[in-house]
């Protein structure tokens, strides 16, 4: 069997891993919209591997398979440990984090450090490629300052055992600004497995464009973002979205795991995404971000679409 047989035949579409963004319920939102996968947000091995408590939150999931767990750290043997831990058996697959831009992970040498310690890297997959027989993959950013050695990286990936890998097509250095620059795909997709393109995809033009070019799929993070629908336009598809109703199922998907002042707290960003374009939205955004239960939250919501009932729906294609 491929280990990416669960794609399909359809669109092959992941949900990027984003911290405080692919929390269980937008995942199972992102599926019902056709995302071919999703991952969680990523997890320490290292607090993995000592019950950190807040891990059991970030591995929480719904009946939203396939889903793969991302890790990050940069020690093989804490890495291997952590993924024959009874709870990582839950998932079909795993992704290693080794793109992270942010200073506090990189500085600990973890996400996009490994970038410049391919030896190190090299040693971290391998580790987990041992002991774990489930599908795996890595992502990755372009470069810390250019794309220079990212088609090397790609190939120490496969050669370490890698299954897939998922490039950001942007540097560490620009960290999420700028554009993603996808000139040297070409050269990537060589590495003998299959590449996953990250960086501003938001249409079906620019997923057929990026897999004619070489890409198995994409990956998509912040376009995403109060758009879960773009899974079903990425995949040809035409509807429309209850924009209301996708607020409020977060809610109460969000409900069913967590206190209601982290629902609270959990939704103020969301909901910027979710209103976010949309005429008059931001006193309502702000009134989201400074309440202090879910139920506030709703009646806001509630409130903004019956002023405003023309915004409720969004039609895609």
């Amino acid at each position: 069997m491929n280990r990416l047989d669960f794609f399909g035949s359809g669109a092959k579409t992941v949900l990027a891993p984003m911290a405080g963004y692919t929390d269980a319920a937008f995942r199972t939102i992102c599926r019902g919209f056709g995302a071919a996968l999703t991952v969680t947000e990523m997890v320490s091995s290292k607090a993995l591997v000592m019950n950190n408590s807040l891990t059991e939150t970030l591995l929480k999931r719904f009946d939203d398979a396939p889903c793969f767990v991302q890790i990050f750290g940069h020690e093989p043997q804490v890495m291997a440990d952590s993924v024959q831990l009874d709870k990582m058996q839950d998932f079909e697959g795993l992704d290693i984090n080794m793109g992270c831009p942010v200073r506090k992970i990189v500085s600990n040498g973890d996400g996009s450090a490994l970038m410049q310690n391919p030896a190190l890297a090299s040693r971290c997959i391998a580790a987990v490629r041992k002991v774990w027989t489930k599908p795996l993959s890595v992502k990755f950013r372009l470069g810390v300052a250019d794309s220079a050695g990212a088609a090397d990286f790609a190939k120490m990936c496969a050669d370490s055992g890698a299954d897939f890998v998922t490039v950001h097509f942007r540097t560490r250095v620009q960290m999420y600004s700028g554009n993603a620059d996808y000139s040297a795909l070409a050269d990537i997709v060589k590495c003998g497995i299959p590449v996953f393109a990250n960086g501003d995809v938001t249409s079906r033009k620019q997923y057929l464009r990026l897999t004619e070019e070489g890409a198995y799929g994409v990956s998509v993070g912040r376009g995403a973002l109060g758009r879960p629908y773009i899974f079903a336009m990425l995949a040809g598809q035409k509807g429309s979205a209850d924009v209301q109703e996708l607020i409020l199922r977060h809610m109460r998907l969000l409900r069913s795991y967590l206190p209601d002042k982290v629902v609270a707290n959990e939704m103020k960003k969301h909901a910027v995404c979710y209103l976010k374009g949309m005429r008059d939205a931001k006193k309502t955004a702000t009134a989201c971000a400074l309440a202090h239960d879910s139920h506030t939250t709703e009646q806001l919501v509630r409130q903004y679409f019956e002023q405003y009932p023309q915004n409720r729906v969004v039609f895609y294609d």
